[in-house]
């Protein structure tokens, strides 16, 4: 923030004072469908400090002058009703104002012939990214559509509503983050066709990366903003992440093995990228990291990070670790296996002397395997002792926010589950807990953030006859008979504990009433990990 910035802020933190109010920073502060007053533009525009929202609410950002009283006689003048003052920003009520001017139907940005409109669209678009990192989230959603642009921010895994721009200002912002922000400036932004590029921004001191893709939809087009990384943030460990202590003593093990492939799967968005960033936290700084990645995510302090060109053959996935076995590397990231030739890149990695890690998209953490067949690695090398290490696969679950969660039996809109649920947790049902009347400390979600669930399990020699035999069902029978448990029991335990929203873990695992409820040993084979300890 720049000085002139900090100081006008401080002014209107005084008048906020005074009139009991706050003072309005970003498009989050207001009602997404509140707009400004046509009746009242031009005027506004005149005086360039000042705009008046349809509900009658008057922005400014010099709250003490005489333009709020004369906009409130203006106002009378016209029969509109004056709402309250609020000190604003100069920044956001010229960005009002400008996103209220009439558009042209069906006008495309050309960024090459109004510098101004340019510039007034890159500002915007900084303001955006900066209000969705303030809000902590992880996506930015553009759907600009014939008559307006929904803006909607995703945060721990929920998509909500942030404001609402007329639909050219969607179509410029865009534009300009194609054409003028991203890494490889494409020479013209086409909504027609599905575009990628990833974007680096430097906002409020903090170096910003995102990823951008866009998709052409009926009536317009959606973009999204992937918040990759701010610079600032901490890579968190497995236990910040959800892991048990077992779980975390199994993959340590992993982590320090000389050589073969630790994998983890989960669906899109279930925190793969982070789990390896907290994995790669405990390899000792005498190895050598390099990671393969479509784009880098997740800043890494002991590892070379190489970024994937999909648009040349020798920079993709297969190609850069062929390279990387030619660096004297000691661990291998490859970001994802997306085919054949990359999962080839991992065997002959991994049976050569490298400890190997990557993502997969499975559902449980034995899917992996045959996934791994499917990609068309055979079953008898994937059983090899020097290949498969541990399988992990994780799913994020939401928390309850504990200022506004409410005891399930409270809650008049669960009453209707409230048997089925008390068969399956019992006496522990009077601590099952339920997202209730959503406060400003959750930004109106109920959840205060997500917790990995997920199950690990350690490749022993058993485990390895069984991949050989492609035999999932007897595998994990093998498994629960020494104590592993899946994602169910896990899922349990949390909701038993009050920690998450059961309705949210039916969403995840199904019906809980359906579930054959065990013994709840949470982590993944807790006698192997007991014996790794001794």
């Amino acid at each position: 923030m720049s000085t002139e910035s900090q100081i006008e802020l401080e002014q209107l933190s005084k008048f906020a004072a005074i009139a009991s109010s706050k003072v309005y920073t970003s498009h989050a502060d207001l009602d997404p469908k509140d707009h400004p007053m046509q009746e009242m533009l031009d005027w506004c525009e005149k005086q360039g400090d000042i705009v008046v929202m349809r509900s009658g609410l008057i922005l400014s950002s010099n709250p003490s002058s005489r333009s709020v009283q004369n906009c409130k006689i203006v106002m009378g003048g016209k029969g509109l009703r004056a709402g309250k003052v609020v000190p604003t920003t100069s920044a956001l009520v010229r960005l009002l104002l400008a996103g209220a001017k009439d558009e042209e139907a069906d006008k495309h940005l050309d960024p090459t012939s109004d510098p101004q409109s340019v510039s007034l669209q890159q500002q915007r678009l900084r303001m955006l990214v900066a209000e969705g990192i303030r809000e902590q989230i992880s996506d930015i959603h553009l759907e600009v559509r014939e008559d307006a642009t929904y803006v909607r921010f995703r945060r721990h895994g929920e998509l909500y509503l942030h404001t609402e721009w007329p639909a050219r200002v969607g179509r410029e912002v865009s534009a300009v983050a194609f054409n003028r922000e991203t890494d490889h400036a494409i020479t013209h932004f086409n909504p027609l066709v599905p575009q990628n590029a990833s974007m680096p921004l430097h906002i409020e001191d903090m170096d910003i990366r995102l990823r951008l893709a866009s998709l052409p939809a009926h009536g317009g087009f959606d973009v999204v903003m992937r918040i990759l990384t701010t610079g600032h943030e901490q890579s968190m460990t497995l236990d910040e992440l959800g892991y048990t202590a077992d779980q975390i003593k199994l993959i340590h093990r992993a982590t320090q093995m000389p050589y073969g492939t630790v994998l983890v799967a989960g669906p899109t968005g279930s925190g793969k990228t982070t789990t390896l960033a907290a994995c790669m936290q405990m390899i000792s700084d005498d190895r050598k990291i390099y990671t393969i990645e479509d784009p880098v995510e997740k800043l890494i302090s002991n590892a070379t990070q190489v970024p994937v060109n999909t648009e040349k053959e020798d920079r993709d996935f297969a190609g850069l670790g062929r390279a990387a076995l030619r660096m004297d590397p000691d661990v291998i990231v490859l970001g994802e296996l997306r085919d054949e030739d990359t999962a080839r890149v991992m065997m002959r990695a991994s049976i050569t002397g490298h400890l190997v890690f990557s993502t997969i998209h499975t559902n449980n953490a034995t899917a992996i395997v045959t996934r791994l067949v499917d990609m068309g690695i055979s079953q008898n090398l994937l059983g090899d002792p020097n290949v498969l290490v541990c399988l992990i696969c994780q799913r994020l679950l939401p928390k309850l926010c504990l200022e506004c969660a409410v005891p399930v039996t409270q809650s008049a809109a669960h009453q209707p589950n409230l048997q089925r649920w008390a068969e399956v947790f019992g006496d522990k049902l009077s601590q099952v807990h339920v997202r209730g009347k959503h406060c400003k400390l959750c930004n109106h979600t109920g959840i205060s953030g997500r917790t990995v669930v997920a199950e690990v399990i350690w490749i022993d020699e058993q485990s390895r006859y069984f991949i050989q035999k492609c035999d999932i069902l007897g595998w994990e029978k093998y498994l629960k008979e020494q104590g592993w448990s899946g994602y169910p029991d896990q899922v349990l335990r949390l909701v038993s504990e009050g920690v998450c929203d059961p309705v949210d873990a039916e969403k995840l695992i199904g019906d809980l009433s359906a579930l054959q409820t065990h013994k709840m040993i949470y982590g993944t084979t807790a006698k192997m990990a007991k014996e790794y300890s001794e």
